[in-house]
């Protein structure tokens, strides 16, 4: 790929990520992250936190329960299924939201799993498995 090929692309990803921010989508750098909070608030009536940064929570609701936000991307060389949470974090909210979208950005999971049934390991992941699909997927 020659080098203007290159900058061209980069330039046309800044404008994207430009566009998004403008709109109030992306709110961060993190691209991935900041969409799936996006599509939970929009599709369970939630809140975001002003600073796209909190360390806490990312969304309350009306009731004022706090929720933590975890999104994955499946790519052609990543199939989602684990998640990052440290059993402090959980301390601070009331749910964690499993947001999921294929390559193609279409969002193929959505859970929302009440913080007594996150069990971390020991290296603070969290396994998605079939048992929690079925018992607090929403979509």
């Amino acid at each position: 790929m020659e080098e203007n090929e290159v900058r061209s692309l980069l330039i046309q990803y800044r404008n994207i990520v430009n566009k998004l921010k403008e709109a109030g989508i992306i709110r961060s750098s993190k691209v991935v992250a900041d969409y799936g909070e996006y599509i939970a608030s929009r599709k369970l009536n939630l809140s975001l936190v002003e600073s796209s940064i909190q360390k806490d929570y990312d969304a309350f609701d009306k009731d004022n329960k706090k929720y933590q936000i975890k999104t994955r991307k499946a790519t052609a060389w990543n199939k989602p299924g684990i998640f990052p949470i440290k059993q402090t974090s959980l301390e601070d909210i009331d749910y964690v939201i499993y947001v999921e979208l294929d390559d193609n950005w279409n969002l193929i999971k959505l859970l929302k799993i009440p913080k007594e049934e996150i069990k971390p390991n020991k290296h603070n992941r969290v396994v998605l498995n079939k048992n929690l699909v079925e018992r607090f997927g929403v979509l």
